[in-house]
């Protein structure tokens, strides 16, 4: 797709996101940014797979949990390092794609697989919500409160492995129907990376003027909370950049195995 026209379609979608509140102002030109590229590079089956992902999530992220969370939540609303974080790796397969240093058909797989990872991640969290029981710790299988990085439930899980298939599914019913069933174990995969990340080196934080557990270095009062375990540099948005990026990786290595077989 022109560069242009690939543009102006990312704008108009940024401006729609924008107006209806789902995206913060540096957060719809970030999705411009991402959007142009995604276009350019993997034409209307990458911004399917980019749109996809973004309607799909920004839907079931309005799903209302089964349980009320101690942790401190983000809104409803994506900031710029939500969307570089979910997009970012997307849109680099893209920029090589354009560059020249990535076939379009390696980058179409390294941006749907890593678009994939962040549906289901996405999915996971919103869904597993749903739960009437609180999730199980990935690691120690002991009972977390709802919310807690690294809690998993087996609704959650299905609605990961849905969120990654939708996303897959725009390359597979254009003649890459190989795409459907990788793009979607890649996606799990990123799912349970974020999960095991956030479950062991993911910063925590606690809030000294509420007592309540956050992610972040600011508690939603205002007050800076206290570190208390993980890396302090490693953020949510973080684990979810090592896990979309990874996943592109895989993307790309899985179109360099399957192509040459």
């Amino acid at each position: 797709m022109s560069p242009v026209v690939a543009a102006g379609i990312a704008a108009a979608i940024a401006l729609v996101a924008w107006g209806a509140r789902t995206l913060e102002g540096p957060a719809a030109v970030a999705a411009w940014s991402v959007g142009t590229l995604v276009l350019a590079a993997g034409g209307w089956t990458g911004g399917a797979a980019l749109l996809c992902f973004f309607v799909f999530a920004s839907a079931v992220s309005h799903l209302p949990p089964a349980l009320p969370t101690p942790l401190d939540p983000r809104g409803h609303r994506r900031d710029a390092r939500q969307v570089y974080a979910n997009g970012g790796f997307a849109a680099l397969a893209s920029l090589l794609a354009l560059l020249g240093v990535l076939s379009p058909g390696a980058a179409l797989w390294s941006l749907t697989a890593s678009l994939a990872a962040a549906a289901a991640d996405t999915w996971a969290t919103s869904v597993g919500a749903l739960s009437p029981r609180a999730p199980r710790h990935l690691l120690s299988g002991a009972r977390v409160p709802a919310g807690t990085s690294g809690g998993v439930t087996w609704i959650g899980t299905a609605g990961a492995a849905a969120g990654a298939l939708l996303v897959s599914l725009p390359a597979a019913l254009t003649g890459h129907s190989r795409l459907l069933p990788v793009g979607t174990i890649i996606g799990m995969g990123g799912m349970l990376l974020d999960s095991a990340l956030g479950a062991t080196v993911q910063a925590r934080f606690r809030c000294p003027r509420c007592a309540a557990p956050s992610e972040w270095p600011r508690h939603r009062c205002g007050t800076r909370t206290r570190h208390e375990g993980g890396w302090r540099w490693l953020t949510n948005d973080g684990v979810n950049a090592i896990a979309t990026g990874t996943a592109a990786l895989l993307g790309w290595a899985a179109w360099r195995w399957l192509s040459s077989s």
